[in-house]
């Protein structure tokens, strides 16, 4: 079995920080350690498309209209999925309405729209929870049964570690792109400020965005990026992770420091609640009250550890949805 992995042009020029690119490369990874011949597609290069059983897009876009209809053309036995990572936080049945947006004779569309217009192509769409699931089936008018529900699994960054060997500290972790206004960093912030509780900040921000926050708490740790040992180490020390986003699809980070005993808070948005819940408390993102009082609790003595690092690690695991994600490409 030979597939093929595509990621969007604005992934490949910035790196492997988002979302989009580490599923990819997650997925890539596992499937080369399953024995599957697995390629990840260069616009530079030329490939023999007659050999390529699956193509696995991690995006949808106008350049799938252009470039992909014509490979199904040529290997009308090739097989199409989409893991189209769509996280919605606005009305769905306005981000429907915008998928009619287009004019295919002047090539114009709206960004949403080709996803609905070639839909007929894709064999498979893959979501990583029933919210995504229920998102795409309206907005997109995807039918049921071309959908299946594939979890993401968290990245083992220490696979060794134990409930017993975490010595946890009295702070706050968060870790994202800081500067990106829908991690609702400013909030949190704020909730820092409000209620008191020491907060450390990691990951990718700017001059402005950092001044910013800190006149808001000039108590608040900023780190910027860190590398996977500072990550580990923050993780294996913080008390309490929070995750309190505008738009999230799963909360990946999340899942990380929950496996390294930490408690979580997330957003009430979105996936996230379906891999963490009953044991982490769900808040309403624009309530820095809800957020102060939820980290705060965790902060004081309330926690669902270890039972929400025995949840992800049974439920989440690379071994377990690595095998189901290999079986759904075979089946497909």
């Amino acid at each position: 079995m030979n597939i093929a992995l595509i990621l969007p042009y604005y992934v490949i020029n910035s790196g492997l920080a988002g979302g989009v690119a580490v599923q990819a490369h997650q997925w890539f990874a596992a499937l080369k350690k399953k024995g599957v011949n697995v390629i990840r597609v260069n616009p530079w290069e030329n490939y023999n498309w007659l050999k390529i059983d699956v193509v696995l897009f991690f995006y949808f876009g106008s350049l799938f209209n252009y470039n992909y209809q014509e490979i199904k053309r040529l290997n009308p036995n090739i097989k199409y999925i989409c893991a189209p990572i769509f996280d919605p936080y606005k009305n769905l049945y306005l981000l429907k309405l915008l998928t009619f947006l287009k004019i295919p004779k002047l090539k114009i569309w709206q960004d949403y729209a080709p996803f609905r217009h070639y839909k007929s192509l894709f064999d498979l769409v893959l979501t990583r929870s029933d919210f995504e699931t229920q998102s795409i089936r309206t907005v997109f008018g995807f039918d049921e049964s071309k959908i299946k529900k594939l979890p993401l699994w968290y990245r083992n960054v220490d696979p060794k570690v134990k409930m017993e060997d975490v010595n946890k500290e009295d702070f706050c972790l968060h870790v994202s792109r800081l500067q990106d206004s829908t991690k609702n960093v400013e909030r949190l912030v704020r909730a820092s400020k409000e209620f008191d509780f020491n907060l450390v900040l990691a990951g990718s921000c700017t001059d402005e965005v950092k001044a910013k926050l800190l006149r808001i708490n000039p108590e608040v740790k900023i780190l910027g990026r860190v590398d996977d040992n500072q990550l580990k180490e923050l993780y294996s020390k913080a008390k309490v992770f929070a995750l309190p986003s505008i738009r999230e699809g799963v909360g990946y980070v999340a899942l990380e420091a929950a496996s390294f005993g930490c408690d979580v808070v997330i957003t009430n948005i979105g996936g996230p609640k379906e891999y963490f819940l009953p044991y982490a408390t769900a808040v309403n993102p624009y309530s820095v009250k809800q957020i102060g009082i939820a980290i705060k609790e965790f902060l004081d003595g309330k926690t669902y550890q270890p039972k929400l690092k025995k949840h992800v690690e049974e439920n989440f695991s690379e071994s377990v949805l690595t095998r189901q994600l290999v079986e759904i490409i075979k089946e497909v």
